[in-house]
């Protein structure tokens, strides 16, 4: 489904593990690139990567979800949140989308989910990019 909206920051709606999941999709050449974006007040996909999609784009096809909890991505009544439930959800909009490998770039909270991701599902990464990744116990 199409952004039909004027915001930016919605850009396509797709079920990803049961969660109506909001995402950019955008270039289509080369190898696909998945986008995790980080945590805090008012994060999106969009307002994480919007700078950096259009140069990626252009030689890849990238795509940029909302994490359930964040953005524009449903928020389930009772849902918990876990990172279990973020790698399912993130592997879900592989699926849905058809990709079997990605490129995964995470930044922060999409670090440590990208390190989750590629450890509980590795033939689906093919590569990893972390930019300060949560992902080993600190106080």
């Amino acid at each position: 489904m199409s952004n039909t909206s004027s915001n930016p920051e919605i850009g396509h709606s797709i079920e990803a593990a049961g969660i109506r999941t909001n995402y950019h999709d955008s270039g289509g050449q080369g190898a696909p690139v998945l986008l995790i974006h980080g945590s805090g007040p008012g994060v999106s996909a969009w307002a994480n990567w919007r700078l950096v999609m259009p140069a990626l784009a252009q030689n890849a096809r990238v795509i940029a979800p909302d994490m359930v909890g964040f953005g524009y991505s449903e928020r389930p009544q009772g849902f918990v949140y876990s990172m279990d439930a973020w790698v399912r959800q993130a592997v879900g909009l592989l699926d849905a989308l058809g990709i079997e490998r990605t490129d995964l770039v995470g930044n922060s909270f999409g670090g440590g989910l990208s390190l989750a991701l590629a450890i509980a599902h590795p033939e689906r990464v093919r590569r990893l990019v972390l930019m300060g990744s949560a992902g080993v116990s600190f106080p």
